[in-house]
C-alpha cells in the first residue's frame, strides 16, 4: 500500500535537488552554501519518498512517512478500523486507526480528504478490509497472543493425580532431556 502523492514527492524533491547546484554555479560564497542545502534537502526527500507508504510483514504493519519509520507489531492490534478527523472547515480526513492494547494509532500515510463527512472513500476501505484480512491470518496462526486455543487438562481423579504425582516425582530425570 502507498500513498498516490509518491511521485509527486519524488518528482517535488528531485527538482530541488537540480535546482541546489544551478543556484551555486556562478554566485558568492553564500550561494554554494545555500546551493549545497538545497541540493541535500531534495536528495533527502527524493531518497525518503522511494520507500514511503505501508507494508504488511509478517512481524506486523511497518509505516515509513518521511521523517520516520514505526513498526506496529501484530499482537499489540485489538482492531482496525476508518477513522474521520476534520482537518480544515469543510474537509475530512478519512484513514486506517489501528486500535492498540495501549491506545490508537493512525495510518496518516494511507489518509484521503473526504467532503463527504459520513462515507468512506472507496480506496480507504479497500485498505481498511486487507488490514483486516491480514490480521485475521496472523491470529490464526499465532499462539503468543492467544488465538490459538489452549488444550484442556483431562479431568482426572484422585488416583490418577496421585499416580501422576508420584510418576513425576519418582521417575527421575532419566527420561526427559536436560535442555529446555
Amino acid at each position: 500500500m502507498h500513498t498516490r502523492w509518491r511521485w509527486v514527492l519524488f518528482g517535488l524533491g528531485v527538482a530541488v535537488a537540480a535546482i541546489g547546484p544551478l543556484a551555486a554555479t556562478g554566485g558568492p560564497w553564500y550561494a554554494y552554501v545555500f546551493g549545497g542545502l538545497w541540493f541535500l534537502m531534495g536528495a533527502t526527500v527524493a531518497w525518503r519518498t522511494a520507500s514511503l507508504g505501508t507494508k504488511l510483514t509478517p512481524e506486523g504493519i511497518t509505516s515509513n512517512g518521511l521523517d520516520r519509520q514505526s513498526t506496529i507489531e501484530w499482537c499489540d492490534v485489538e482492531r482496525v478500523e476508518s477513522r474521520r478527523k476534520r482537518n480544515l472547515i469543510f474537509f475530512h480526513t478519512i484513514a486506517p486507526m489501528i486500535r492498540l492494547r495501549s491506545g490508537k494509532r493512525t495510518l496518516t500515510e494511507l489518509s484521503l480528504l473526504s467532503i463527504k463527512k459520513d462515507s468512506v472513500p472507496e480506496r480507504t476501505a479497500k485498505h481498511v478490509t486487507e488490514l483486516q484480512r491480514a490480521l485475521a491470518v496472523h491470529r490464526a496462526n499465532c499462539p503468543a497472543c492467544g488465538a490459538q486455543p489452549k488444550a484442556l487438562a483431562t479431568r482426572q481423579g484422585i488416583v490418577g493425580r496421585l499416580r501422576t504425582r508420584l510418576r513425576g516425582l519418582m521417575g527421575g530425570n532419566g527420561d526427559r532431556s536436560i535442555v529446555r
